[in-house]
């Protein structure tokens, strides 16, 4: 199921206080519109109604995929280790795995939309994030001077489309074919516990 509840939100352009709804949990099944809202990028957007200034609420939740079974926790860096043992206790606590799901920790908000648009399109993000790995390392050698700090994965009009963060606007597309698992058999040796799956991870992996 999805918790959420309403604050008062006072808008920092015009002092203006309206509602706005915080999301504990997200069940994206029971709850489309806001998932939709989550897979756009617009979740955490806030507009004053009354001087149209427009930012950021930034706030923790769970997001639950049950059509791709798939949990995604998003939480400030510092609550990571407890968030994967508060995971690892309510296991216990059931008494058994929850077959089939990946579950994942992040840390900002693109890297929590991100998982979201990779597993609604049924992909693997450990792929994903090689392939950012890839793609990022050539970039950087092919234009020095765009100052790439980052990269994250979109998917627009049904392309598969890499998102470079840096002094230049920058994109690139990702054919489907290498979507394709090329390290299928290492993938499946390494598992697929690890609930932290992201940049880092990759590079590490491909090591």
């Amino acid at each position: 199921m999805s918790m959420e509840h309403t604050e008062a939100i006072v808008c920092p352009e015009c002092g203006k206080t309206q509602d706005f709804t915080i999301w504990l949990t997200l069940n994206g099944d029971l709850d489309p519109e806001a998932k939709q809202q989550l897979l756009d990028g617009t979740l955490f957007n806030f507009v004053c109604k009354n001087c149209g200034h427009k930012s950021n609420v930034n706030y923790g939740l769970l997001y639950h995929d049950m059509t791709h079974k798939a949990m995604v926790y998003y939480v400030d860096e510092d609550s990571v280790e407890q968030t994967q043992e508060t995971m690892l206790d309510a296991q216990k606590k059931m008494g058994f795995e929850i077959s089939g799901y990946r579950k994942r920790v992040v840390t900002d908000r693109n890297s929590l939309r991100e998982k979201a648009i990779i597993f609604e399109h049924g992909l693997d993000d450990r792929v994903i994030e090689i392939i950012k790995v890839i793609f990022y390392a050539n970039a950087r050698e092919q234009f020095p001077n765009a100052g790439i700090s980052d990269v994250y994965f979109l998917v627009v009009d049904d392309r598969y489309i890499l998102d470079f963060i840096g002094e230049k606007a920058m994109s690139a597309d990702v054919p489907r074919e290498k979507v394709n698992n090329d390290f299928a058999d290492r993938l499946k040796k390494a598992g697929d516990e690890e609930t932290v799956i992201d940049f880092n991870w990759a590079v590490h992996f491909l090591k």
